[in-house]
């Protein structure tokens, strides 16, 4: 890694800090998602006038609604119904038992909830992807941007009566002490919250799976099997690229179902299983150094000063780094993919290094009767029990989900940025914005 990107990685980490969280994981998908939709809109309009777009519009609206996709969503809401309704039996059986699990069930649930609407955020692309690449953009867009509605209803379905009878009778349900009034079931609302946050990445998602071919135009789907090799090979960097056309032109030779089948799904696994593109175990390591460091160093000084524990710095700087990891890789390969692998292997380094530094700093924090490590309130009984207060789940799953948002947000900024540039430098059309052939 060059000493000028290192220098802006610990720069970028430690002096935004607190100032650069909101704009890592909430602004690059809603800003990417909004200049897709005006770029895509503004051709159509110039294209064909108001009246063009009104019945593009329509067929989106036909395409994106029409068999299978009606029967799915139907599917999604009456699952994500049953799933809500299973998941507020078990909380509500459990949600007592933090203190004798050691952790706090509400706030893990939080986090789960926060997870869960990462998932559907993913799954929406995905499927908004599958549809775009099959009926086009505003085909895909709409059905990913329903699959997200469909979940949101069947989520709502089974908790609204839930929280009626909460709220008309509070003493029927368990209190937790650590809970204000009427907080109980905070975990469904984070959950619904999210869902906000998800809404972009279906555009994202149908506008990478509706990327036209090199001719300028969208290759008609024959079936289901070109449609999983399609969408694969659709993000590789563009070392492989050339190896992932191969693969669709040897695919459209094959004629037996049988051996398009397998033949698909080999492509597909290959294309899967490539490992992190180079010079992420580079990054991984710069990362690993930095917030091992950074968290010794706001240990100690949180120890001198009694400024309280170290969370923060745990939530903060690996955000902000995961962040400039997945954004330069993905820049530099063109691909949303290998941006996120690289920003997956960096987040598992940054996990190493808060493990590695904080277990022994828990147990000086302990020895020195100055609280837990990672909030820094009440002292431990024991050594045991602050190590086990860096293990909490709720702790971990919570950095793991904020770490997750932040390298998406990086992948697609600069896959997104690479391409516009690339299309500036070349006149070429950039596939990411254009609108195409149905």
């Amino acid at each position: 890694m060059p000493a000028f990107l290192f220098i802006l990685l610990v720069v970028l980490a430690l002096l935004l800090g607190v100032f650069a969280l909101p704009l890592v994981l909430l602004v690059p998908a809603p800003v990417l998602a909004i200049v897709v939709l005006a770029v895509r809109l503004g051709d159509a309009v110039r294209q064909g006038g108001a009246g063009a777009l009104a019945a593009r519009t329509r067929a989106a609206w036909r395409d994106g609604t029409g068999r299978p996709v009606w029967p799915g969503l139907i599917a999604v809401a009456a699952g994500a119904g049953v799933l809500t309704f299973g998941l507020e039996r078990l909380y509500l059986a459990t949600v007592t038992n933090g203190p004798r699990w050691g952790f706090d069930v509400a706030l893990l649930a939080v986090v789960l909830g926060l997870l869960a609407a990462v998932v559907c955020a993913a799954l929406a692309s995905l499927a908004a992807a599958a549809v775009g690449r099959a009926r086009g953009f505003g085909a895909g867009t709409v059905a990913g941007l329903l699959a997200l509605i469909a979940v949101a209803a069947g989520t709502a379905s089974a908790y609204l009566p839930l929280r009626a009878s909460y709220l008309a009778e509070p003493e029927r349900f368990p209190v937790v002490t650590n809970l204000g009034a009427g907080d109980l079931l905070i975990p469904f609302n984070a959950f619904l919250a999210a869902l906000i946050w998800a809404l972009p990445w279906p555009v994202l998602g149908a506008a990478l799976g509706a990327r036209t071919e090199t001719t300028g135009r969208q290759r008609k789907v024959r079936d289901v099997w070109q449609l999983l090799l399609d969408l694969a090979t659709a993000d590789l960097p563009e070392r492989r690229s050339a190896w992932g056309a191969a693969l669709r032109a040897e695919l459209a030779a094959i004629d037996p179902p049988a051996e398009r089948r397998r033949f698909a799904l080999g492509g597909v696994w290959a294309a899967l299983r490539s490992g992190p593109p180079r010079g992420a175990w580079v990054w991984a390591a710069g990362v690993a150094v930095v917030v091992a460091g950074g968290s010794f160093a706001a240990s100690r000084w949180s120890l001198e000063h009694g400024q309280g524990g170290i969370l923060g710095f745990w939530v903060i700087v690996p955000n902000v780094l995961l962040f400039v990891v997945a954004l330069a890789t993905a820049w530099r390969t063109r691909s949303f993919g290998s941006g996120l692998r690289a920003g997956a292997l960096a987040g598992l380094a940054a996990l190493v290094a808060v493990l590695a530094v904080g277990i022994p700093e828990a147990v000086v924090w302990a020895h020195r009767k100055a609280g837990y490590l990672s909030t820094g309130d009440a002292v431990p009984p024991t050594w045991q029990a602050a190590v086990l207060d860096v293990l909490r789940p709720e702790f971990l799953v919570g950095m793991i989900v904020f770490w997750t948002m932040s390298a998406a947000g990086g992948a697609v900024l600069g896959a997104a940025l690479s391409a516009a540039l690339g299309r500036l430098r070349t006149g070429a059309p950039d596939d990411l914005a254009t609108p195409a052939a149905h």
